[in-house]
């Protein structure tokens, strides 16, 4: 290797070691999730412990479009115990940034117990380009006996949760914790989501649950969205829909999906 070069390959090092190593610059990728930081701003390591159920997920990554890109050329997904959230990317201007570095956060709602973390970055044609370490975190939180997570695939638009239960409250963004003893953990305006309503004590009876598109904000696409339903901690159950733009319409519930419903036993 020539003196040049070696000079080179060190110069990239140093430059892109606060985020990722040289060869995932090199190809285009590199992730890292910094920590977990919870509403009252207390911040939680890799391996560490938390009581605190709402957390916001922040760290570096490197833009697949390369140091020069203005535009960030590609896609940025959240994985939280095998299901993903996508984020949007920012530029980093923070001191330490290298060329290329962009950064992310996203807002989650913890599973009781385990919870793996890993941030994924997509190249515009969907390849994936780096995968950061996994990120592990204990949530020494109570289950819950019902878990509503709503997620869209666009970007600026608001999407919303609405919640009901068997006396017919509802829970939704202007009244968050509308059911007793529930509560809309997170309601997303700006797109992706997620929107998350848990409840530890669920009363028996009926419950539904439905999405209403409340407005594009300039968004003209379609708008995929997908609700994951968990009750008593246990597996998933996924539903998907798609709105278009002619379907948001703020606080008319004409078009309003029907997700599911569904009943907690005695």
């Amino acid at each position: 290797m020539e003196i040049n070069t070696i000079a080179s390959v060190l110069l990239l090092t140093t430059l892109f070691g606060s985020c990722c190593n040289m060869s995932d610059w090199l190809g285009g990728g590199g992730a890292t999730i910094g920590g977990l930081t919870d509403r009252s701003g207390g911040v939680t390591a890799d391996g560490g412990i938390t009581t605190e159920r709402v957390q916001t997920v922040s760290g570096r990554i490197m833009n697949p479009a390369g140091a020069d890109a203005t535009e960030f050329g590609g896609r940025v997904y959240i994985d939280h115990n095998g299901n993903r959230q996508q984020v949007t990317p920012t530029q980093c201007y923070e001191t330490d940034c290298a060329p290329g570095e962009w950064t992310y956060s996203g807002d989650l709602v913890l599973d009781s117990g385990s919870n793996q973390l890993t941030v994924i970055v997509e190249d515009d044609s969907g390849n994936v380009v780096s995968t950061s370490p996994t990120f592990g975190v204990n949530a020494d939180i109570p289950p819950r006996d019902i878990t509503v997570t709503l997620t869209w695939e666009t970007d600026g638009n608001d999407v919303d949760l609405h919640i009901y239960d068997p006396s017919g409250n509802h829970a939704y963004y202007s009244y968050l914790a509308g059911i007793p003893g529930g509560n809309l953990d997170l309601d997303d305006r700006d797109g992706y989501g997620p929107e998350t309503f848990t409840m530890e004590h669920a009363v028996p009876g009926e419950y539904t649950v439905k999405v209403r598109y409340y407005s594009t904000h300039g968004v003209t696409s379609e708008v995929p969205v997908t609700v994951r339903i968990s009750l008593n901690e246990g597996a998933q159950q996924a539903y998907t829909h798609t709105f278009t733009a002619e379907q948001a319409n703020m606080d008319d519930a004409t078009n309003d999906w029907t997700v599911a419903t569904f009943t907690m036993p005695q």
